[in-house]
């Protein structure tokens, strides 16, 4: 799945499904009910999806955050975001130990930038705490210790062992890496 919204919002609501790779690859074009004409910045597909229900996630350029059930097949969309998620990009969507465990970053300087829900988004709890002002790249929940995160940053690998403590705390996980910009993860 892909973005199909052009950066000057022709094509607005629709992404792009890519099936038959690599043998004949095919494309075809899903027309969500988003009401919004801003750019998808970030695409999740549901781990917990099967193959006749599949949910994915999508978050905009401007911090808007949707559900999408049944993509394939009648898809139905759902604003899942806070109010009071700041207008910026969003830069990763991450699920846990379900679909109601979700951690979303944002790639901005000067806003909240990790923000995580265990009740599908119905209710929010921002998780910057320590961490400094940089642009927030990607960010991972460990599948068996939600508590546990990693987070891509403009200056290197952060993590944290109490992400669902009240008092998060945030240090550079940087051993023996530099503390240069990353922008993506992969945990296995």
């Amino acid at each position: 799945y892909a973005n199909k919204v052009r950066f000057n919002g022709t094509q607005s609501n629709r992404i792009i499904k890519i099936s038959n790779i690599p043998s004949n690859p095919s494309t075809q074009t899903i027309t969500l009910d988003t009401e919004t004409s801003v750019y998808f910045s970030a695409v999740k597909v549901s781990p917990f999806s099967t193959p006749n229900a599949t949910t994915l996630y999508l978050g905009t350029q401007s911090g808007r955050l949707y559900k999408i059930n049944n993509v394939n097949n009648n898809p139905s969309t759902l604003e899942i975001g806070s109010e009071q998620f700041p207008t910026a990009n969003v830069s990763s969507i991450s699920l846990g130990s379900s679909d109601d465990e979700l951690f979303v970053t944002f790639s901005n300087y000067g806003v909240s930038s990790i923000w995580i829900t265990q009740n599908g988004g119905q209710t929010w709890q921002e998780k910057e705490s320590n961490l400094p002002d940089m642009p927030v790249r990607w960010g991972l929940l460990h599948p068996d210790d939600s508590n546990f995160a990693l987070i891509a940053t403009e200056i290197g690998v952060w993590e944290t062992t109490n992400l669902l403590e009240e008092n998060t705390i945030w240090q550079p996980s940087s051993s023996g890496f530099a503390n240069v910009r990353v922008d993506m993860l992969s945990i296995r």
